[in-house]
């Protein structure tokens, strides 16, 4: 089996612990978009991390409208 590509620098390592920390904690995804987000993160650590602070993170329109409802 192909062994999942590990960051390189210490700064990586800590960018994708913070990734991974960060999809866990996240309450605006559902389950499969967590695993999905997390599926890519563990795929390409370094990329993935950045696109998950940068795209993943938003909070979508529907869950902002969800919790206006409340």
């Amino acid at each position: 089996m192909a062994e999942a590509a590990k960051p390189e620098e210490p700064g990586h390592a800590i960018l994708f612990i913070a990734a991974l920390v960060s999809i866990a904690r996240n309450r605006t995804h559902t389950t499969g978009g967590t695993v999905v987000w997390a599926l890519i993160v563990l795929a390409v650590p370094v990329i993935g991390s950045v696109l998950w602070f940068l795209v993943g993170r938003r909070e979508t329109t529907s869950s902002r409208l969800r919790d206006q409802a409340r």
